[in-house]
């Protein structure tokens, strides 16, 4: 009961550390191979059950490398309201009983973590991405590192990737010192090969390789896969 009074706790934290405008919050959490299976299959009747006024989005993602624990569930909305009113109604329902219940000794949590959107692109393939790389950076200078991965979206060999490419900055996370998160989303791994193929014959690639490196510090980065989302669009 520890791990799911935890968990819940967890749950909590999406709706009460959001910041003002949109934002996106990830929670860590360990399954083991086996419950995997059964603790997608809760979230999914939870989500049916008490998801009807859900206005942000929310999904359920496998780490592939890299990653502190084996899933994560990762939500973003475009207000704090939004996701206080959404998460408030959740915990009071009893299908959110129910899926503790179901989920009892299934899961242990990790980190909670939040990140607010600094900028987008390629967002045209919303929804169709499901392999998610994840690139943390300690940045000293913000504009110089924006204005970088502007140029580069806008160039013929970024546009001819595909992928959907975000950059957020850190709320609250407890990962110093990385201060923003570049997640870029693909179709497949085939596609990541593919783009990143086109990326490393490109002169727009070698330009913003050197102007991220005098902007920032790789400080990590890890991949995660798209196991269920939920949510308006979805």
């Amino acid at each position: 009961m520890k791990r799911i009074a935890l968990l819940a706790t967890a749950f909590v934290m999406v709706a009460t550390t959001a910041a003002a405008g949109p934002s996106w919050t990830s929670i860590g959490l360990n399954i083991s191979l086996q419950d995997a299976p059964k603790v997608q299959a809760a979230l999914d009747d939870l989500m049916k059950s008490a998801g009807d006024d859900l206005t942000g989005t929310v999904s359920l993602m496998a780490n592939v490398a890299g990653g502190a624990t084996s899933h994560s569930i990762i939500s973003s909305f475009d207000s704090r309201a939004a996701r206080e009113t959404w998460m408030a109604k959740l915990r009071a329902s009893k299908a959110w009983d129910k899926y503790v219940k179901a989920t009892a000794g299934m899961t242990s949590p990790g980190d909670t973590s939040r990140m607010d959107f600094v900028a987008d692109w390629g967002t045209d393939n919303e929804g169709a991405d499901v392999v998610w790389e994840m690139h943390a950076f300690s940045v000293s200078d913000p504009a110089a590192l924006l204005a970088a991965l502007e140029a580069l979206q806008a160039s013929d060999a970024g546009k001819a990737t595909g992928a959907q490419v975000y950059l957020s900055a850190v709320g609250a996370a407890g990962i110093a010192p990385a201060t923003h998160v570049i997640s870029v989303g693909f179709k497949s791994e085939a596609h990541a090969e593919a783009s990143m193929a086109v990326l490393n014959q490109s002169e727009a690639w070698a330009t913003y390789m050197a102007a991220s490196r005098e902007a920032a510090t790789v400080e990590g980065t890890f991949v995660l896969r798209t196991v269920s989302t939920w949510g308006a669009d979805n």
